[in-house]
């Protein structure tokens, strides 16, 4: 094999085993989407939020992601539309929360 191919074939091996580390490490992060119907937005967001967390963690518990501490969320992302209005007795509205998480 000539010096030109086998430079090749080690920065093509080399780049396989550095991408393989990458997705090692990414892959303890996960995106998850959880929705929620409450009264008001702020109630709504919040109920989808708590209900996302608890989700999250049941989810990387499953996957064997178990850590110490708290699950760390980043990237949140919040969408709310009217679900039922109700006139007078007030709006429930459907939030939509999505965030990734990771374990510590």
């Amino acid at each position: 094999m000539s010096g030109l191919k086998k430079s090749f074939v080690a920065a093509a091996t080399g780049a396989i085993l550095l991408a393989g580390t990458v997705a090692s490490e990414a892959s303890l992060c996960t995106r998850l989407p959880l929705s929620d119907v409450a009264f008001g937005k702020p109630a709504a967001t919040a109920a989808a939020r708590e209900k996302l967390a608890d989700y999250a963690a049941e989810k990387l518990k499953q996957r064997g992601w178990a850590g110490n501490g708290e699950l760390r969320s980043s990237n949140e992302k919040v969408s709310c539309e009217v679900y039922l209005n109700l006139g007078l007795l007030g709006t429930e509205y459907r939030c939509l929360v999505t965030a990734t998480f990771c374990t510590p």
